[in-house]
């Protein structure tokens, strides 16, 4: 069985323990029904002749708003947070408020976690489910994820003052 990997992101220490796999492909098969159409109308600028990798997708040629559109007409709000929930079922967080340390898991009362948790931090909420799909999909996100991200990320790094990402991702110690 693969083991847990550690992050940090702004500040925040978290610990990813892999999912069943039983429950990989639930969530796999669900995520493919709620970001299948906005992938597709993102990718659907992209033209495969021209380009051998989708690290060398450009992105300007293509209709975010559109893809962005279609990815948000499958979701309302609430399936929007039991989805968040659904992700983070094998995550612990690690941080410092205070001077004091504290550590919760994310599935134990999941309200009250996410407010102490992301308390004044809410963006770090998808880096963080970012690295819960890495963990978890690890060939597809190498293949697909990183290089559209790759590519987001140039277009928007002149909005963000410093990276949120503090460190690779590492295997957890044991």
């Amino acid at each position: 069985m693969r083991e847990a990997r550690k992050k940090e992101i702004n500040g925040i220490a978290f610990q990813v323990s892999p999912f069943m796999v039983v429950e990989a492909l639930r969530l796999k098969f669900y995520l493919a029904g709620i970001l299948g159409p906005g992938m597709l109308e993102l990718i659907s600028g992209y033209n495969v002749s021209n380009t051998k990798k989708i690290e060398d997708l450009d992105l300007s040629s293509i209709n975010l708003a559109g893809a962005l559109e279609k990815l948000l007409s499958n979701l309302d709000e609430n399936t929007f947070i039991a989805l968040i929930k659904r992700l983070f079922q094998n995550v612990v967080a690690t941080w410092t408020a205070n001077g004091k340390s504290h550590a919760m898991a994310l599935n134990s009362d999941f309200e009250v976690a996410m407010n102490l948790v992301f308390d004044g931090k809410i963006f770090t909420i998808y880096p963080l489910i970012a690295f819960i799909l890495e963990v978890n999909y690890p060939d597809f996100f190498e293949v697909v994820v990183r290089g559209i991200g790759k590519k987001i990320r140039t277009i928007t790094s002149s909005l963000v003052d410093e990276p949120i990402l503090k460190s690779e991702s590492e295997p957890l110690e044991t």
